[in-house]
């Protein structure tokens, strides 16, 4: 076989499994519960999402440091911007759970809302013992 040949078969592969996916995140957007778990998710997603940077810029300025290596060398490369590239991150998880509410996706989902509330309350903890 030519490499042009096994380059065409891997890119219809390729093909044949995004639309596979599509039609599981069609089937998954069908399902009445889905669509209203997702939505709940996303907006409790979000609210933690902006209680997050809330409770960050609170802390920083009691005199609290960025534990989190990424998002401190995004303060220091983008000074107030490093908000901007965690709301996008925020905007592009939304949309995943929207176009894909599985039960599994919306699971995994869940654990990481539970897991940014308690970086929320953390953070929150940090800053009042400063």
């Amino acid at each position: 076989m030519t490499i042009g040949a096994q380059m065409a078969t891997t890119a219809t592969g390729y093909v044949e499994r995004w639309s596979k996916v599509g039609e599981a995140a069609q089937r998954a957007r069908s399902v009445p519960a889905n669509r209203l778990a997702a939505l709940f998710i996303v907006v409790l997603y979000n609210a933690i999402g902006f209680a997050d940077v809330a409770s960050t810029l609170h802390g920083l300025s009691a005199g609290a440091v960025e534990a989190n290596p990424i998002v401190a060398a995004a303060m220091e490369s983008l000074a107030h911007y490093w908000v901007a590239p965690k709301l996008a991150c925020q905007l592009l998880v939304t949309a995943m759970i929207v176009w894909f509410p599985h039960r599994f996706v919306l699971t995994i989902f869940s654990i990481a809302v539970a897991a940014t509330g308690i970086a929320v309350v953390n953070n929150m903890l940090v800053a009042a013992s400063l």
